[in-house]
């Protein structure tokens, strides 16, 4: 079976296609050669190919706006294969080529982009997305805001629960040494550091909203309450709702407990991770359902992950198994209790957990041991199609 893998956001078409190529599968990576986002460059994974694209790279000139309609190239391309891989906004013309369409969205390409109606384009390319996503066979996600926006789309008889992997060694290789040098010095006197990178989307009546108040305010009460923890946050400062964020660290006195960071590239988010005595808090949101990017990434690292992930439920259970290491967190009083409980813990038990956290990631979300399982789902796909 020949895999065409369109788009590359977030990197996510060169991530399986070079893991199936590993393991021996027939799989191409076709992409536009004039992507703006860095993030989505083959490059931004592995710095030493850029320029020199391995030959399963296959690039090509999208039209113009509007890019609603697969070229001629694309056209010719997927004839050779047998079945079509796609993520983000390439979905709309993907979903014109004759062949078995596989869809593994990242986020707002299944949340937002069919439901925009702020510009004409916008209506005109939501429009075509609600009218042809009938025509994808299957989608791919973990992510319980992408399943839920597949059934009000009448496509949730389609979903694949699956876990975006991860190349965990290749991570914990993947940082800053001069940064990681840095924060050493800086934060060495600290015995611990609660890192919250997070987007600040604050709107509770959006979907992608993060819950930061909620951090906040057990932040305050904690600092309140043991003033004698040699304790710092850092938090990334992006996202929509930055400088409500900032006015309520003040409002609530703890700046001095606080460092602003900005948005990290990821050898310089590995830094943070590297740091021994580092501890995530991620997004405290309604409900997730799934592990996300911060989250995989931390515990690659064999970091404690405090965040609004249910584990227990029977879906995360099926994707999972029953023993993720994240510790699920909803409310004020959760969150402080587990910076209660993680301050009081000593550096020999810490060290044992982290061990425990990487073998579980491993065995969970590294992705040699579980491609072929990813693969087995492919070939289901293409033989029901």
């Amino acid at each position: 079976m020949r895999i065409l893998f369109i788009g590359n956001l977030g990197n996510t078409g060169y991530r399986f296609v070079k893991w199936l190529r590993n393991r021996q599968q027939d799989a191409v990576l076709v992409l536009p050669g004039n992507i703006r986002h860095e993030r989505s460059l083959p490059e931004w994974e592995d710095p030493e190919i850029k320029d020199n694209y391995p030959e399963w790279i296959i690039q090509y000139r999208e039209r113009k706006l509007p890019f609603l309609i697969p070229n001629k190239k694309l056209r010719s391309l997927s004839r050779k294969f047998d079945l079509i891989l796609t993520t983000g906004k390439y979905i709309v013309p993907v979903m014109r080529l004759k062949k078995p369409i596989v869809f593994l969205p990242v986020g707002g390409d299944l949340t937002r982009i069919p439901f925009e109606n702020d510009t004409l384009m916008q209506v005109i390319h939501a429009s075509l997305y609600r009218k042809r996503i009938k025509r994808v066979n299957r989608i791919i996600t973990d992510q319980e805001d992408c399943v839920w926006a597949a059934r009000l789309l009448g496509q949730g008889n389609k979903i694949s629960r699956f876990p975006f992997l991860i190349d965990i060694h290749e991570t914990s290789q993947n940082y800053n040494e001069q940064l990681l040098a840095k924060l050493k010095r800086d934060y060495h006197s600290h015995d611990w550091i609660f890192f919250n990178p997070t987007r600040k989307n604050m709107d509770s009546s959006a979907m992608d909203y993060k819950g930061s108040e909620k951090l906040l305010e057990a932040f305050e009460t904690f600092i309140s309450h043991h003033p004698g923890k040699k304790v710092k946050m850092i938090s990334g400062l992006h996202g929509r709702d930055t400088e409500k964020f900032k006015k309520k660290v003040f409002q609530l006195g703890i700046g001095d407990y606080i460092d602003f960071i900005d948005h990290l590239s990821l050898p310089d988010l590995h830094s943070y991770l590297a740091l021994e005595n580092v501890v995530v808090f991620d997004q405290f949101t309604n409900n997730l359902n799934a592990l996300g990017g911060i989250q995989r990434e931390a515990l690659s690292f064999g970091k404690l992950v405090i965040s609004s992930t249910d584990i227990r439920t029977n879906e995360f259970i099926k994707t999972y198994g029953d023993s993720c290491p994240v510790i699920p967190a909803f409310n004020k009083k959760q969150i402080l209790e587990s910076m209660i409980e993680i301050s009081d813990m000593d550096k020999n038990t810490y060290e044992e957990k982290s061990k425990e956290i990487r073998k579980w990631a491993e065995q969970h979300i590294h992705w040699e041991n579980r491609i072929e399982e990813f693969s087995e789902l492919l070939k289901s796909i293409y033989y029901t199609a």
